[in-house]
């Protein structure tokens, strides 16, 4: 009778995490859940964001952007959506297999604090498509509502430990209170219930950031659907360096000379894949720091993003991505409006940030349109 039990229970656990069907997969409509005070609580962490901002100012008399900070590469390249393609997923930027859109990237170290390369660390990749066509979450700059780009945000961490705004804030007012003293900052983390989910993104091996899979962590709406999206290295000279982790020893700038080195004679090569949430208590769009599982939401290839050998860090690609330009998840499709709460805080505190730093660097940041105004 046990023997039966059993094969019963692992049966109800296998059908319980199979992946979900285009069928099953949930409506993009009615799955956020705004609470009161919200508003206040996005202006207070934009608030925070400039306080961190500040500090950098103070060491480095420079206005940064509020995370992401420390650039380590630019690269310029080509985004093709698969020419087979299913039916079920041409919606918004995929919605004509085969095209081929340019696109251009920023490799960056995550931290608001400007740390060294050899310590452990996220990383992130932002990366903007251009003429993407379909109705828009906001005019683009040329006021056009059908035609602009479409901004992704990458981390090479899968969540967001930042569970809600309420956590974003009293995490933020820890690292605005200890952004000079990190030692002090850790101790004040190690006090909390949620303590090793805010270590988790610094426990993340030092690998090569170039074969680093990269992950949306929030959720967006595809069309119809819910999804996530990912961005996973495919070449063989990224598949080769794959699991490795930065030498003990290495340089604090390691990170960057290693992408400029590498770009110097080699390219890359990214599938962009979506996953789609089928239920909200496996799949939250709220809460940012629980992983979808990959048994229920496996991955969908969607496109090929490739960058060919090129100078990634030219003065002025450096100057033109940290001054001049702007990303945000909320500048692009409809059919792909940012979900949950950390994306509705990116979309206020996003432009306070852009605002702070224009001012107080003098220069004017725009949302630029056309590929050729990146340098080479």
């Amino acid at each position: 009778m046990q023997a039966i039990n059993d094969t019963v229970q692992a049966v109800q656990e296998k059908l319980t995490t199979k992946p979900r069907e285009p069928e099953d997969w949930l409506s993009s409509e009615a799955v956020e859940e705004i609470k009161p005070g919200e508003d206040e609580k996005i202006l207070r962490v934009g608030e925070l964001v400039h306080d961190m901002q500040r500090h950098n100012f103070d060491a480095h008399q420079h206005k940064s952007r509020g995370t992401h900070v420390k650039s380590l590469a630019f690269v310029k390249g080509e985004l093709k959506i698969k020419q087979d393609l299913p039916s079920h997923l041409q919606h918004g930027l995929f919605s004509t297999p085969g095209k081929t859109y340019a696109a251009i990237g920023r490799y960056a170290n995550e931290p608001s604090f400007i740390l060294p390369d050899n310590q452990k660390a996220p990383r992130g990749f932002g990366l903007k498509i251009f003429d993407v066509e379909g109705k828009r979450l906001s005019p683009a700059p040329d006021g056009s509502e059908t035609r602009g780009t479409q901004d992704f945000l990458f981390n090479n961490a899968p969540i967001v430990e930042l569970t809600d705004l309420d956590t974003t804030i009293e995490i933020f007012e820890l690292r605005t209170k200890y952004f000079d003293s990190p030692t002090k900052l850790q101790l004040e983390l190690a006090k909390r219930s949620d303590r090793l989910k805010q270590f988790a993104p610094a426990m993340l091996p030092n690998e090569y950031v170039v074969a680093a899979t990269m992950f949306s962590q929030s959720a967006f709406k595809f069309g119809p659907y819910v999804a996530k999206f990912s961005l996973l290295p495919t070449s063989d000279d990224q598949e080769s360096l794959k699991g490795s982790t930065i030498p003990n020893d290495a340089d604090t700038t390691f990170h960057r000379d290693h992408l400029r080195s590498y770009y110097s004679s080699k390219g890359t090569t990214y599938v962009l894949r979506a996953q789609f949430a089928s239920d909200l208590k496996s799949h939250p769009v709220e809460d940012a720091s629980v992983e979808w599982s990959q048994l229920t939401a496996p991955w969908h290839d969607l496109a090929t993003l490739s960058f060919p050998a090129q100078e990634t860090f030219s003065d002025a690609r450096r100057v033109w991505w940290e001054d001049r330009i702007g990303l945000s998840p909320w500048d692009g499709l409809a059919e792909h409006r940012p979900l949950g709460s950390i994306n509705r805080l990116r979309h206020k505190a996003y432009e306070m940030s852009r605002a702070f730093r224009s001012k107080g660097n003098q220069m004017e940041v725009y949302l630029p349109l056309k590929p050729g105004d990146m340098p080479e």
